[in-house]
Order: structure tokens, then sequence, then C-alpha cells
């Protein structure tokens, strides 16, 4: 069972977005509780696959301590050029997850956190994840679950689909394609992986505003920067009403997001 993918266009306005927007409503809160699954140890040497600007492999680090080794691996110079930033004490390396450049059985722990619907040989990184990783380790893949209706996310891409059309709608859609019902078991199976587990974990997303949601995702899907300032005002005049019931109080967009986390042992 295969599934389309999208693949952003990596500029440093999206990496902006990235770090501003994402970051503090999504990834910050799920790279600890991915590191917790992953149960890392102390002097662990750990990889970060499609590491963005690094949000997990800084939460493995604080797991792993002086004595273990983080590495961070992406395909893109400007992620890395902001996980750098963050963290001189963690490897960031440039390079392709379908192509790894590193040994066999190197790592305890081979992590991808919300990057494997973006990556276009999916089959191929997942075997180049466990075969980097020792026989006695473990490879965490986590994915965002199925799209939960009503959620904020579920009613941007209806309404982008009655606004832009179809494809716009698809593309928004994309990153929880690996969450519907079998499509994960496949592309396991696909790997020559019969046995794992797979944890469910419920989660709340916190966007700072409306406006940065909608820029966050538009960005992501690469719709943003199509529109021009009306167009955007548009678009945010319709949420106003659409998302109303996600707002908080102090103009906050709170919105459920939740996750499968599977745990891979190589042997």
């Amino acid at each position: 069972m295969s599934t389309p993918h999208f693949t952003p266009d990596i500029t440093d306005d999206l990496v902006r977005m990235h770090e501003q927007y994402l970051v503090p409503a999504i990834y910050s809160q799920w790279a600890s509780r991915v590191a917790d699954i992953a149960e890392i140890e102390f002097g662990q040497e750990v990889l970060d696959v499609a590491c963005g600007t690094g949000s997990l492999a800084r939460a493995a680090q604080l797991e792993t301590g002086l004595k273990g080794k983080v590495v961070g691996l992406d395909l893109s110079e400007k992620m890395l050029a902001a996980a750098r930033a963050h963290s001189q004490l963690i490897e960031w390396r440039l390079g392709d997850a379908a192509h790894m450049p590193f040994d066999d059985n190197r790592f305890d722990r081979v992590m991808c956190q919300f990057s494997l619907m973006f990556i276009t040989n999916r089959v191929a990184t997942i075997k180049e994840m466990l075969r980097v990783c020792k026989p006695d380790g473990l490879v965490i893949l986590a994915i965002w679950g199925q799209l939960q209706p009503a959620s904020a996310y579920d009613q941007l891409i209806k309404m982008m689909r009655q606004i832009s059309g179809e494809h716009a709608a698809r593309k928004l859609a994309l990153p929880w394609d690996l969450g519907k019902p079998g499509v994960m078991d496949s592309l396991l199976i696909s790997s020559g992986v019969n046995e794992y587990e797979c944890q469910e974990r419920v989660g709340l997303a916190r966007y700072q505003s409306l406006q940065a949601f909608l820029e966050a995702h538009l960005r992501l899907a690469g719709e943003y920067d199509g529109l021009d300032k009306a167009a955007f005002e548009k678009i945010l005049e319709t949420a106003n009403i659409k998302l109303h019931a996600h707002l908080s109080a102090d103009r906050q967009l709170l919105t459920q997001l939740n996750a499968r986390i599977f745990k891979i042992s190589p042997d």
C-alpha cells in the first residue's frame, strides 16, 4: 500500500517558520516524549534521521549525557545551519536518509520524528535505519496518527479545498497519510520488518495565534508564497469563523494532534 508524498522546498522562510511556529507548537513537546519511548541510556550513540532543526536530537542529548554521542542527519543545509545554532554538542551531518554515510551497526538508537511522510523513498530509509542500528538497539519511527475529524487541521483542509481546490487540500492532508489504517504495516513489511510495537499517544498542538497556524501549514504545503496580502487576509477572515472553536481566550489556537510511535528491534 503506497501513499503519495510531498517534499517542501526548504527555503529560508520555511526554516524561519519551522523554528518560530512549528517547534514551539508541536515538535518541542513531542521530542521529549519520543526520546522517552526510545529508552535512551547514558553514554549511548543516537542518530536522529531527517532531523530538521534538531529538536529530537537535543532531547536525546539530554539522555546520553556528555559520554554519549548524538548525530543529526538531514538533507537540507539550511535546516542544519539552524540546528547548529542551537547546539555545538551534537554532530550535524548533511546526507540522504535513504543512503546514510554511516557504518553498519553503529548506533544504539536510530530515530525519525515526523519526517518519514516527507521522504521520497521510505522503504530504503527504513532499511537504512535498520542497517546502521546495533542488533540489540532500537529503531524508533514517529508519525502522525489519523487526521482527527473536526480538528483545526481537518477544518483547514476542508476550507482550503473550497478556496484553492483539491490539489492544495491534498498537500495539506499529506502529513497524516501514514496514519491511515494499514499504511505503516505495509511499509514496514516491505522494509523487512515483521515484528514491532506501536504506541498511540494523544497530543495537543498549541499555536501562538491563528495567523501562525495558517502561515505554518500553508508554507509547509507550498501554498503560501502564491498568495498576495489580500488573498491571505481573506483566508484569515474565513478561518476566524471556521476555526473559532479552537481559539483560546488569549487567541492561541489549540487542537488535538495524535501520534503513532513504532519501536523496532533490528534483530
